[in-house]
């Protein structure tokens, strides 16, 4: 009884994977400069994370580049947890390169969802 019952945690405990690709979430990430859209931004997904990582653009797990004249980027088949998003991108309208993030917990009920995020960036 004993091992039938610890086969059963570990079957558990495997099978029960957050912070990662794999599920069925799907994030529509939309870099916004003062509420204006960044075309052909790129966003940088950090997995397990709340907290901007030391070096966003090289310590991440995924990157989505959306295309030049698209508002947005598609982040899709996320697990339930915990994400840093932090995007990178240009506005023309300034004429500088704008660059922020924000976390993102995703949670149970809402691994089979879709989300729209809106990413704030700076200069």
């Amino acid at each position: 009884m004993k091992n039938i019952l610890s086969c059963i945690l570990i079957i558990l405990f495997i099978s029960c994977k957050k912070n990662n690709t794999g599920g069925e979430c799907n994030i529509t990430a939309f870099p916004q400069h003062h509420g204006k859209p960044i075309k052909g931004a790129t966003v940088y997904v950090k997995f397990g994370a709340q907290d901007l990582p030391a070096d966003p653009t090289n310590n991440y797990n995924l990157k989505i580049t959306a295309l030049p004249d698209e508002d947005h980027a598609n982040i899709k088949s996320l697990r339930y947890g915990k994400y840093y998003l932090y995007s990178v991108g240009f506005d023309s309208s300034i004429m500088l390169p704008v660059m922020g993030g924000i976390s993102l917990n995703i949670k149970w009920a809402e691994r089979k969802k879709a989300i729209d995020l809106n990413i704030p960036v700076t200069e």
